[in-house]
């Protein structure tokens, strides 16, 4: 049987492992179908581990020897681990499966590292109520909303997301068989759609990780210019899509800071400015150092905040305007918290109409 068939097939098991004791050995197993390796393993990063593998040889990742193949694991255009499988070598045929396959694993992993932390907050909420028999007011408004809010991210994630993306990234493989072009525009607007639900559920695992302080930072020294450009560059297809036009003044230093983490603040404010920028607009931004703080500031010209929301919308699930209606309202929450856990602070400058800006403080140490 021709082994893309034989990939395509065994795609539907993947999308029915849960995590165990054999989760490592599952995968991996279920990959040997259609490519013959000797021992695999999936090292996640911050810290750096070896988090499953089978038949493993090692369990440091640079002590593995070629050949070998290796991926990133990517969620949200953040790379959290690495899958690599060594052997006696692969052809091109082996690399275009395993690319497709690490892109479903990906995704795969993070769905159940959602499920884990939805679940233990969920938990957490349930003891709460039973060892707090009086409560506040406010405690109990926060209660009602996070059950509300959770039971919301819990019917979310019953969509069939996974197979969704898992399948979209078959197809435009093409490893089914070839696409006409109105065939993979549609594709195209599939994954797109998987995307951003997938950018929601990201913002709902973050949301957890402030709340349950199990956000840490990974601090590393590294080109801020480098930075904005990998967040504008994967952005730049829907500015494109609205001809808005960004433009970029940088003062290239390198900073000690938790590089994911400050391209997600970019990303969450270039995104928003696209977001709310009309076609033909324009975005700035500008990166500079004053009184030994990094201060980047993201500028638009587009529908511009209400002085009456300039607090709220820093607040979680707070949504301003209709256009807000597919998003959780964590994204501006997030941001804030992320900018706190460096020490810095983040500033609002809008008027209805006029534009935004948002400027964020960092220090330099």
């Amino acid at each position: 049987m021709n082994r893309y068939k034989i990939f395509a097939e065994i795609t539907d098991e993947l999308f029915k492992i849960n995590t165990g004791i054999n989760f490592g050995n599952d995968i991996f197993q279920m990959l040997k179908k259609v490519i013959s390796f000797d021992s695999g393993y999936i090292f996640f990063q911050n810290p750096e581990r070896l988090e499953h593998s089978f038949n493993p040889q090692t369990s440091c990742l640079n002590d593995i020897k070629p050949p070998y193949l290796k991926e990133n694991l990517e969620f949200k255009n953040s790379v959290y681990a690495e899958i690599v499988i060594a052997g006696n070598g692969f052809d091109e045929a082996d690399k275009k499966i395993f690319k497709a396959f690490s892109s479903i694993i990906a995704n795969i992993i993070k769905d159940i590292e959602i499920a884990k932390v939805i679940k233990m907050q969920g938990e957490i909420l349930q003891a709460g109520y039973i060892e707090t028999s009086k409560q506040s007011t406010k405690l109990k408004r926060a209660d009602k909303a996070k059950t509300k809010f959770l039971s919301h991210v819990t019917h979310e994630l019953r969509t069939p997301l996974n197979s969704i993306l898992g399948y979209s990234e078959l197809l435009s493989a093409e490893i089914a068989g070839k696409l006409n072009k109105k065939q993979k525009d549609y594709v195209e607007d599939i994954k797109i759609a998987g995307i951003n639900l997938l950018g929601m559920i990201n913002e709902v695992l973050d949301i957890s990780k402030i709340e349950s302080g199990n956000l840490t930072l990974n601090i590393t020294n590294f080109s801020i210019e480098n930075s904005v450009n990998e967040v504008v560059n994967t952005i730049y297809p829907l500015a494109l899509k609205k001809k808005i036009k960004i433009s970029k003044k940088i003062c290239d230093i390198r900073i000690n800071a938790d590089c994911q983490k400050i391209q997600q603040i970019l990303f969450n404010l270039i995104g928003n400015s696209v977001k709310y920028t009309p076609e033909n607009g324009n975005i700035r931004i500008n990166v500079s150092v004053k009184d030994r703080k990094l201060i980047i500031a993201v500028k638009d010209n587009g529908i511009g905040i209400d002085k009456k929301y300039h607090k709220k919308i820093f607040q979680r699930f707070k949504q301003i305007t209709e256009s807000d209606s597919n998003s959780t309202g964590l994204g501006l929450a997030i941001t804030k918290e992320l900018v706190k856990l460096h020490g810095g602070k983040i500033f609002l400058n809008s008027e209805t109409g006029i534009g935004s800006e948002f400027v964020v403080e960092l220090p330099l140490n």
